[in-house]
């Protein structure tokens, strides 16, 4: 009987956080599937129709911050990464900036795991990111990345630079990782002016969640002249499990199944922000699925959805702000939701938190006036097991939550109000212990920010939609041919639209489709096949943009 897919590839990425946790993670590296089934020795340099970077056509400087750096071995003594430098913003390009880009390229050639890396800039953290699994012959691929929004901390001048991929390399995993990275700052021109970013970015640093420690937090003190806070959650699930927490069974199911390998916890998962102990907002994680996952034949060489560039989820903090004004420190903390009883594997990640300031002031005063947050969100399951390690379960889960606070400033009072409207679905068909199974997951996500009292009302909703697909079939005939089918369909649909007033002032639109499909066979005869088509669409002030990308055994196809 074939492992399940869930846990076949166990403990083949790690994080740098709690060494006991890190310790027991390496430790099953040993034990994980093979990581290396190309359509021969080589497959195309990976390559996506998500819309490129628009940069400025100022005059730009580029500080190059690593170059060709290796990594090998993250465990070893001593271990190759974080590899760090200094960023020095240029002086022939001071700030303030129309744009800051963070560009990376790596290759890497032979048999090797996907490994998650971090970037952080001062501290805070501004890419979660993960590699290409490698071809027999190489691949090279190239990242860029927004990061103007994280402006204050270059204009402050000089930061620590930081660049953490854990790789492991022995006689059977070959492939060492080669990365550059630069920064290029663009002026400013009448076309493109200076970027609008925060006054202050405070962070707290990285986080590691487990069942037994689900919760991390940090004490921080803000402007006493605050106006306006948002936050940024950097989250990923980790190990054998949680990678796939989109896909875990009720623990029910998994306790009366153990013996299929099936994970626990549900497939619902929630990471809630809280200030001080009170949750002020939470983060349902897009099911990012790396280029190992399920079935490597899948991502070559489309990889799936955010893979490479995992979001930074947004959070309006502004009507807390009248509780952070008073001098003294704040803990800002994260949890991971405990909606089942069973252990979880390892939640990471950081928060960044961007203030803005009253410049016409040098204090400010304020109150929280409506608050109706739950401390967590309602999760339904519905359960039918048929024994023999199959069986059906739906889980919902659904937040409905208003945040309402007036902050007092040099222009006038500022009422700010928060609506979130989250939520979820899952329905999956387990069969024969995991060999076949069908999973059905959407997430239908809306936040709305209102703000009126110094000018009209001036209105914000996000919608984004996040349904995923997938089909597994697994068969072994009694003369030991095997025949593994795998497909799925991801979706990443974004709207966005700002109003002042009742007129509609700015809208813009993602709609972003992949849908790869995997076939091999071993015995009377070795298939091994797959293909993907990606359709990325979007509008916006830029204009439409429209791509579509289908490959053919790791190769575009026409």
């Amino acid at each position: 009987m074939a492992a399940h897919p869930l846990i076949r590839r166990a403990g083949r990425r790690v994080g740098r956080l709690a060494g006991a946790v890190v310790l027991a993670l390496t430790g099953a590296l040993a034990a994980a599937g093979p990581a290396h089934a190309d359509f021969g020795t080589d497959y195309h340099d990976p390559l996506t129709a998500t819309k490129p970077l628009t940069r400025p056509d100022t005059r730009s400087c580029t500080v190059e911050v690593m170059h060709d750096q290796p990594f090998r071995n993250g465990y070893g003594s001593p271990p190759d990464t974080p590899y760090t430098a200094t960023a020095t913003p240029p002086a022939a390009c001071a700030g303030p900036w129309s744009a800051v880009v963070l560009d990376l390229h790596g290759q890497v050639a032979g048999r090797q795991f996907d490994r998650l890396f971090t970037v952080r800039v001062g501290g805070a953290q501004v890419l979660l990111s993960s590699t290409p699994e490698p071809s027999k012959d190489g691949i090279e691929w190239s990242l860029e990345r927004d990061v103007t929004r994280y402006a204050p901390l270059f204009a402050a001048g000089q930061q620590p630079f930081e660049f953490d991929l854990a790789n492991v390399t022995d006689d059977t995993y070959t492939g060492v990782f080669r990365i550059s990275a630069s920064l290029t700052f663009y002026t400013t021109s009448a076309r493109w002016p200076a970027a609008r970013t925060a006054d202050r970015l405070l962070t707290t640093g990285a986080f590691g969640l487990t069942q037994a420690a689900p919760s991390a937090g940090r004490e921080l003190s803000f402007p006493p002249n605050l106006e306006r806070l948002t936050a940024e959650v950097y989250a990923r699930g980790g190990g054998a499990c949680e990678e796939f927490a989109y896909a875990s069974a009720p623990d029910a199911f998994a306790r009366a199944n153990s013996g299929t390998g099936v994970c626990g916890k549900g497939p619902f998962r929630e990471l809630r922000l809280s200030i001080d102990g009170r949750v002020a907002g939470a983060v349902w994680p897009y099911p990012v699925i790396y280029t190992g996952g399920w079935d490597p034949l899948l991502w070559r060489p489309t990889p799936g959805i955010f893979a490479f560039d995992l979001p930074a989820y947004r959070l309006d903090l502004t009507p807390y702000v009248g509780l952070l004004v008073d001098g003294r420190p704040h803990t800002v903390a994260v949890a991971v939701n405990a909606a089942e009883a069973q252990s979880n594997d390892l939640w990471s990640g950081q928060v960044n938190l961007f203030a803005d300031v009253d410049h016409g002031a040098a204090r400010t005063s304020g109150q929280l006036t409506e608050y109706r947050v739950a401390p967590e969100a309602a999760v339904g399951t519905a359960l039918a097991d048929h024994g023999g390690g199959s069986g059906d379960w739906t889980v919902t889960a659904g937040r409905h939550d208003l945040a309402r606070g007036w902050v007092q400033t040099s222009h006038g009072r500022v009422t700010t109000e928060v609506r979130d409207d989250l939520v979820f679905n899952s329905a999956q068909q387990f069969r024969d212990s995991g060999n076949d199974l069908t999973l059905h997951n959407r997430s239908d996500l809306t936040r709305t920010t209102a703000t009126w009292g110094s000018g009209p009302r001036r209105t914000t909703t996000v919608h984004e939609g996040q349904p995923l697909d997938v089909g597994y079939r697994y068969a072994k005939d009694a003369a030991g041919n095997t025949d593994q089918r795998t497909s799925m369909d991801l979706g990443y649909h974004r709207e966005a639209t700002t109003a002042t007033g009742a007129r509609v002032t700015d809208r813009t639109t993602v709609d972003h489709t992949l849908r790869p499909t995997a076939h091999r066979h071993d015995g009377d005869t070795t298939v091994r096949t797959g293909g993907s088509v990606e359709d990325y669409r979007t509008t916006g002030p830029e204009g439409p943009y429209h791509r579509t990308i289908t490959t053919v055994d790791g190769w575009p196809a026409g």
